[in-house]
């Protein structure tokens, strides 16, 4: 992917992620920036993790590989939505 295309997904991928978490975690989030600590600040959990990523999977049309996930990819929506744009393939 060009880096054009990827900045693009990545800011569908941080839109996604604002409208699709506070319906995941189930209650209203005022503005959420990139660099809030998702399991810290907003205590997701790894199961709602999942439930995140295929909710996203599902909006963008994407498939995400997540072999290679680890807790440094969550630590914030910024670092998750890097991971989500670099492991990403279209359906």
């Amino acid at each position: 992917m060009d880096k054009v295309l990827d900045a693009e997904l990545r800011q569908r991928v941080v839109a996604s992620i604002g409208t699709l978490l506070p319906q995941v975690l189930k209650r209203d989030l005022s503005a959420i920036p990139e660099d809030i600590r998702l399991f810290d600040e907003l205590g997701l959990s790894s199961s709602k993790t999942l439930e995140l990523l295929l909710a996203l999977e599902e909006e963008l049309g994407i498939e995400v590989d997540v072999d290679e996930i680890d807790r440094g990819d969550l630590v914030s929506i910024g670092a998750f939505a890097d991971f989500v744009t670099q492991h990403a393939t279209p359906l």
